[in-house]
């Protein structure tokens, strides 16, 4: 995206708000979605607790599902939009919805941080922080069962999630995406890839039996990977 293009975005953003759709599309190598979206929907349908790093039309459908959710957003703006739509069409619940804010400074098109700075430390400590499980996920003593990574920072989002998970059992992670970008395939290392819906969406419902210190030197490493 030019700067023109990143200075209507910001506008957007800013001043209109988004459109959020009612349902989310994962689309397949082959560009068809039918799979990957069926897939997730029919999973969401059966999970307690839900975890996800990007929102959009599958908070919407978590709401809609009546279903517990944790959504963590690093554009405030985008995360705004989909409460609202979930608050409009009567869906919003006090409790067992939960929004969060990862703040990782200005963010362009899909949460991508933009700006100046982007390697200074402080920006660093919050692109860090950004894949860390919020601990609302956890609340109770009750892990999440299904976790969907599809934000910033995957990589980290996933090994952190394991982390998080290793003494639980019946969850599973979905990494969209991973078909086609090579450099997600470290997760292999640490994980489990039980399939691949679509070509393309990792399923994910167990760890390898990995040390410690090779996860967390596995996770410092990629913190601030951004995609």
């Amino acid at each position: 995206m030019g700067i023109a293009g990143t200075v209507r975005f910001l506008a957007t953003q800013r001043l209109i708000g988004f459109d959020v759709p009612d349902t989310p599309v994962f689309y397949g190598a082959d560009g068809s979605f039918d799979k990957g979206t069926d897939w997730f929907i029919d999973t969401l349908r059966r999970s307690k607790r839900y975890l996800e790093f990007g929102t959009g039309g599958s908070t919407y459908l978590a709401a809609k599902f009546g279903i517990e959710f944790v959504a963590v957003d690093s554009d405030p703006f985008f995360l705004k939009s989909v409460q609202k739509k979930i608050r409009d069409d009567g869906l919003a619940r006090p409790v067992g919805q939960s929004f969060h804010y990862a703040d990782i400074g200005l963010t362009a098109h899909w949460g991508r941080p933009i700006g100046p700075g982007l390697n200074s430390p402080r920006r660093l400590a919050k692109f860090r922080r950004y894949s860390d499980p919020p601990p609302q996920s956890f609340e109770g003593g009750r892990a999440p069962d299904l976790v969907l990574v599809d934000g910033r920072f995957r990589v980290a989002c996933v090994l952190k999630t394991l982390r998080a998970l290793r003494n639980e059992r019946g969850w599973t992670i979905a990494m969209d995406d991973y078909g086609d970008r090579p450099h997600f395939h470290v997760v292999s290392e640490f994980a489990e890839i039980d399939q691949l819906v679509n070509d393309r969406m990792a399923v994910i419902t167990a760890a390898k039996p990995v040390s410690s210190e090779l996860l967390d030197s596995a996770i410092r490493k990629y913190e601030t990977e951004l995609d």
